[in-house]
C-alpha cells in the first residue's frame, strides 16, 4: 500500500490508517511466545524488547544514508552496523527499506525510524538525568577541537555559572571526529565540533564557518611548483575540504606538516613553512591570509554544539555565543 505522508515541520507524519497498519506489522514481529529476552505483558502474551543500540544503528543508517558513514559516526565497524539493522528486521519480521530504493524506508521502516528517534532521545535523557542526580558534583565533561581551545577555555567559568553547578571540569581537546564519537558513547556532556550534523540527535544548534587560506611560504610559490600544504590529519573535514578543492582545480601540492594540534599548524604557517586552511576568524596574531588569488576557494564547514540536557543546552549556548558571533561577522 503506498504511503500518503503529511509534513509537519521537519517530520513526516503517516496517515492514521497507514500508521495503524504499520504499527500492527511492527507489533506482530515484536510479539512472541518464547523464552529468553521476553516479558509477560499481563495478558498471556509476550513481547521482546528491542535493544537501544539496534535502534541507534538503524536511525544512524537512515540519517547518514549509508552504512559506512553511519558506522564511522557511531564508532563501530560497518559489518556490525549492518548486522544490527538486520537484527531489527528480524525483530519486526518485515523489511525496513523498499526494494530497489536507495535507503527509502518501507512502511514499517517509517514507524521504526520515527519511534526509534524518540526512544533514543528519551533513553539518553533518562540516563543523563539519573547520572546528574546520582553525582551532582561530578566532573562536567567538555570536548572541543584545538582550533577553539584558546577561545573557549577562558569562558569555562561562565559555563559553570550558567549551568548552576559547582562541578569541576574534565576537558578533552581532540579532533572533531573523535569528539563526536566520544559524545555518542556518553563520554562527554558538552561538545563543540566541526561536523556534518545529519545524524546528531543531541545537536543544540549549528552555524556555518568559512574556510580560507592562511600563511605565506618563505620564498613564495607559484602554480608550477607544488603548494607546500600545512593541514590537519586525514579524516578531518578541513583536510577533506582543502585536498578536495586543490584536486578539483588540479593544483599540485605537497603536505609539509600535519598535526591534530591547531597551535602546531598555525605556528608552522606563521614561520613560513607553507599555506594552511582554517576557519576565518581563528587565525592567531602574526598569521595573515594568503595573498595568492590563484588558490581555489574553500567551502564552508558546519559548527555543531552538542549537549546532553536542557540545562547544559542553555548554558552552552551562552558559552559559545560570543565566539560564534565573532566568526559570523568576519
Amino acid at each position: 500500500m503506498p504511503l500518503s505522508p503529511r509534513l509537519y515541520g521537519n517530520a513526516t507524519i503517516l496517515n492514521p490508517e497507514n500508521l495503524m497498519i504499520a504499527c500492527a506489522m511492527v507489533m506482530r514481529g515484536a510479539n512472541r511466545c518464547r523464552r529468553g529476552g521476553e516479558f509477560d505483558t499481563g495478558s498471556g502474551s509476550f513481547m521482546r524488547g528491542i535493544p537501544i543500540d539496534i535502534l541507534r544503528a538503524f536511525v544512524a543508517v537512515v540519517e547518514a544514508r549509508g552504512f559506512t558513514r553511519a558506522a564511522e559516526g557511531l564508532g563501530r565497524t560497518q559489518p556490525t552496523v549492518s548486522l544490527q539493522v538486520k537484527r531489527l528486521e528480524e525483530f519486526v519480521e518485515a523489511p525496513l527499506f523498499r526494494k530497489g530504493g536507495h535507503f527509502e524506508l518501507s512502511v514499517v521502516g517509517e514507524v521504526c525510524f520515527d519511534y526509534g528517534k524518540r526512544l533514543i532521545r528519551l533513553h539518553d535523557d533518562m540516563l543523563d538525568e539519573v547520572g546528574g542526580r546520582n553525582n551532582p558534583n561530578g566532573a562536567l565533561r567538555i570536548g572541543m577541537p584545538s582550533e577553539f581551545a584558546a577561545v573557549l577555555a577562558p569562558r569555562l567559568a561562565q559555563l559553570r555559572a550558567d549551568a548552576e553547578t559547582r562541578a569541576a571540569f574534565e576537558v578533552t581537546v581532540e579532533s572533531s571526529q573523535a569528539l563526536s564519537v566520544a559524545f555518542r558513547q556518553n563520554a562527554l556532556d558538552v561538545a563543540f565540533v566541526i561536523g556534518r550534523g545529519e545524524n546528531e540527535p543531541h545537536r543544540i544548534e549549528q552555524w556555518r564557518g568559512q574556510l580560507g587560506w592562511f600563511g605565506e611560504p618563505i620564498g613564495g610559490h607559484d602554480g608550477d611548483r607544488p603548494l607546500p600544504l600545512i593541514v590537519a590529519p586525514q579524516g578531518s573535514l578541513i583536510h577533506e575540504a582543502a585536498i578536495g578543492a586543490l584536486r578539483t582545480h588540479r593544483r599540485k601540492f605537497d603536505v609539509v606538516c600535519t598535526s591534530s594540534d591547531f597551535a602546531v599548524l598555525a605556528a608552522a604557517a606563521a614561520a613560513g613553512l607553507g599555506v594552511m586552511p582554517m576557519i576565518e576568524g581563528l587565525a592567531p596574531e602574526g598569521l595573515s591570509p594568503c595573498l595568492d588569488r590563484s588558490l581555489p576557494p574553500l567551502p564552508e564547514v558546519t559548527l555543531l554544539l552538542l549537549a546532553r540536557s536542557r540545562t547544559l543546552a542553555l548554558a552552552s549556548r551562552r558559552w559559545v555565543a560570543g565566539m560564534v558571533e565573532a566568526l559570523q561577522s568576519v
